[in-house]
């Protein structure tokens, strides 16, 4: 294991719901789940009750207590050039109704699965993504072949890799700029809020001190 900086150079930048996001032990966790569960992996990321935190992945594990988590920073934005908060709707198409399971005679569009919703995101306009890390540079290499496109907003072309890159990275960035467990967390700056910290990251969130955005030059 050593520090690595990971970036992935963008086509047209990025789309996530916050800035802590998209998490790049997210990322590979994703993709390690795929590999193993096939066809099977999307039925089982929908469901939270199969929700597991995913472990075995090729990044330093930190302890603390009964807690666990990866050294994987949050990303850091490199080249900003703008954002822009943009809110969309998910409305049930009814062309699609013949599709679902029989036995079904009514869509309920205000309530349910297919409740129609107002959704918002970020976009943010950048040349590239980067998160520091200690991990194994082979095996991380290996894991993000399989992925072309990161964050949100992808079927607009959104999050778009046209390269990845591993360098040397700096380990205190790796370990620091993170959500940490607010009992562990020495500096105070930042907002507290729930947190996942072991992807998935819906996975039993806890209290967290969450870093402020970090930017870096191209």
């Amino acid at each position: 294991m050593q520090p690595l900086r990971i970036r992935a150079h963008l086509r047209n930048g990025y789309a996530a719901k916050d800035p802590w996001s998209p998490a790049i032990d997210g990322i590979l966790a994703a993709v390690a789940m795929r590999r193993k569960l096939g066809d099977e992996y999307i039925s089982s990321a929908a469901q939270p009750s199969k929700l597991q935190p995913i472990e075995g992945l090729p990044l330093e594990v930190c302890r603390w207590g009964d807690l666990w988590w990866y050294a994987a920073s949050s990303p850091i934005i490199v080249g900003f050039a703008g954002r822009e908060k943009k809110a969309y709707h998910r409305r049930f198409d009814d062309q699609y109704e013949r599709h679902l399971v029989d036995g079904i005679r009514r869509v309920m569009t205000a309530a349910g699965p297919y409740k129609n919703t107002r959704l918002h995101d970020t976009r943010v306009i950048c040349r590239a993504l980067e998160w520091h890390v200690i991990g194994d540079e082979a095996s991380i290499r290996d894991l993000l072949s399989d992925v072309e496109q990161i964050g949100g907003r992808r079927g607009i072309g959104y999050g778009w890799v046209t390269e990845w890159q591993i360098s040397a990275g700096d380990p205190r960035i790796a370990r620091g700029h993170r959500p940490l467990p607010v009992d562990i967390q020495e500096s105070q700056d930042g907002m507290v809020m729930p947190w996942g910290i072991v992807p998935p990251g819906r996975w039993r969130p806890i209290e967290c001190w969450m870093p402020e955005e970090r930017h870096a030059e191209a």
